[in-house]
């Protein structure tokens, strides 16, 4: 029992961490109307970078890496939504074509990655070693840390999208985009701000998942396929579904990765996929998704 307990802490910590992930992409989609299929791209920079910082060259702290890097990211997609997705609006075939620029924006970033740092896999360190008993039940520094950071911009997130002059032009244009232009909101500074909180959001969640993971050029996929699942599943475009999802996913994880291990996780996360368009096409939270 003990023990199934600390599995569902872990699982519980991991599926904020995967909504921090996931919500990027939902925002991306609900304010812009973008798959960016380059969304995995930036979380391998996030980790990449911080490893850089962390490990390879300035052997900086963690809270400073995160400083750093969140900005770069919130930059990176701020000049690709600039450079790549604003003069594809225009075009009828937007869907179709942004679709193509992303994915072919992800082989460039990738590919970059593997010329700077080379095939061999890398890794993190934790942010935080040791554990503390709680209630009798043992938990890791780590984990404690990573679900404190994810919590908090959870937090912000929705408070910014809920009570700030840019939040709301965002949720405004998720509502009704010509509605929005009409009483004066700047769409492409909109969509410009979108991207790069969702760049940012990616990439956070490379930092925090890297010391989980080992670092590869490709590994980004990974997680764009988990991210996929989540906000499928959560409704597509909705922010609480995408919360839901990334908990209940998260916690599954956990739990496969403890009975029938990680070589499971992906084919239970597709079965999950599977039998909620089966059952909800909209996704779990779908009547959410339509409502905001």
């Amino acid at each position: 029992m003990r023990e199934l307990v600390e599995v569902l802490i872990t699982g519980f910590t991991i599926g904020i961490v995967y909504f921090l992930v996931a919500v990027g992409f939902t925002l991306c989609y609900g304010v812009g109307r973008v798959l960016n299929y380059s969304y995995g791209s930036f979380f391998t920079w996030g980790a990449y970078l911080a490893w850089v910082l962390a490990v390879g060259y300035a052997e900086l702290n963690y809270f400073l890496v995160f400083l750093i890097v969140l900005p770069i990211t919130f930059l990176m997609g701020v000049a690709v939504d600039r450079v790549i997705i604003r003069p594809l609006r225009s075009r009828p075939e937007f869907d179709f074509s942004v679709l193509l620029a992303t994915l072919g924006l992800a082989v460039f970033l990738d590919n970059l990655v593997l010329v700077i740092f080379g095939a061999r896999t890398k890794s993190l360190p934790e942010f935080l070693e040791g554990s503390v008993t709680l209630a009798g039940f043992t938990i890791s520094w780590q984990l404690l840390a990573m679900f404190i950071f994810a919590a908090v911009v959870a937090v912000i997130l929705f408070v910014f999208m809920a009570k700030t002059r840019t939040g709301m032009s965002m949720r405004a244009v998720a509502q009704d985009p010509i509605g929005a232009r009409i009483v004066g909101i700047p769409l492409f500074r909109v969509f410009a701000i979108t991207f790069g909180i969702s760049t940012m959001l990616s990439g956070a969640g490379g930092i925090l998942l890297a010391p989980r993971f080992f670092m590869t050029p490709l590994g980004g996929w990974t997680f764009l396929v988990k991210a996929l699942i989540i906000v499928i599943a959560g409704g597509l475009g909705s922010i609480k579904g995408t919360l839901y999802a990334g908990f209940l996913l998260g916690i599954l994880e956990a739990l496969v990765g403890w009975q029938l291990g990680l070589l499971w996780v992906m084919p239970v996360w597709f079965l999950v996929l599977f039998l909620v368009l089966l059952i909800r096409p909209a996704g779990l939270f779908g009547a959410v998704a339509r409502k905001g």
